[in-house]
């Protein structure tokens, strides 16, 4: 009687640890997934407003306190050249974003909206989480876009959660300019095909099933679209991104029926 009392309570036990393991939802890849794409756009979003009217006059060096810089010079024809958009110990944009360090990149001409971009840090942050390694934005004419790589060995995303990593390809093709000249409200569709290691050290795979909206004119950017993620070792996930709103949630969904929403 005993024994049989036993094994019915171990059955339970397990019975119910089991059904807690498969209703968990595992969100630490999905809010780093999403504070990498953040970071990619944040980064090219930066080059557009700051580089171009310095690459047309190079008096025009000191943007909202952001400084930027050429070798060669801007006035000397030799290309390529090297931009450094210095942002120093710190500033803080129209929409409330902090950055730090600088951005820097190689051009072969004077225009940088339709240019490859190749993208290195130096102590480069942006609100409190610091990039390093390479990006490259490959202007693509017919998207009025950018096809992008992380290069070599991706990019490593460093913060108070620790380190990540990103690697993969990516694109943003132009949707919209908001009807005004100030490419601070274009939008844009993305697109990624990435894998990474999150903080928590579990690695992902990460694609987009569904294009995400981009919105220059939103702080966090994306605004919806859907994508898959393959944590390892964890339930696939569908994560969608809203329907349009600045509010930086996203919500996670499993196979099984159970759902989450989490911030970016």
């Amino acid at each position: 009687m005993i024994r049989n009392i036993i094994i019915l309570f171990l059955a339970t036990v397990i019975f119910i640890s089991c059904k807690k393991d498969n209703s968990e939802v595992y969100t630490q890849s999905a809010k780093d997934t999403a504070l990498g794409e953040v970071l990619i756009v944040d980064v090219l979003k930066q080059i557009l407003y700051t580089s171009p009217n310095f690459l047309i006059d190079e008096q025009d060096s000191i943007i909202n306190g952001i400084r930027l810089s050429s070798e060669p010079e801007v006035n000397d024809s030799i290309f390529p050249k090297t931009i450094t958009i210095n942002y120093e110990d710190g500033v803080t944009g129209v929409l409330g974003k902090m950055r730090k360090g600088k951005i820097i990149l190689k051009i072969n001409s004077r225009t940088v909206i339709t240019e490859n971009l190749d993208v290195s840090f130096e102590n480069f942050s942006s609100d409190g989480s610091s990039i390093w390694g390479k990006i490259l934005y490959t202007y693509n004419p017919s998207t009025s876009g950018y096809d992008g790589e992380l290069i070599n060995n991706g990019i490593s995303i460093v913060n108070p959660n620790g380190t990540m990593k990103l690697n993969g390809t990516f694109s943003l093709s132009k949707s919209s300019t908001s009807g005004t000249v100030d490419l601070t409200d274009d939008i844009y569709d993305f697109e990624c095909a990435t894998n990474g290691i999150d903080f928590e050290q579990t690695s992902f795979n990460y694609n987009t099933s569904k294009k995400h909206t981009i919105d220059f004119s939103c702080k966090d950017y994306i605004i919806s679209g859907e994508s898959n993620l393959m944590p390892y070792e964890k339930s696939s996930q569908t994560i969608t991104f809203g329907d349009g709103n600045c509010d930086a949630i996203g919500t996670i969904f499993l196979e099984e029926g159970q759902q989450k929403n989490f911030n970016f």
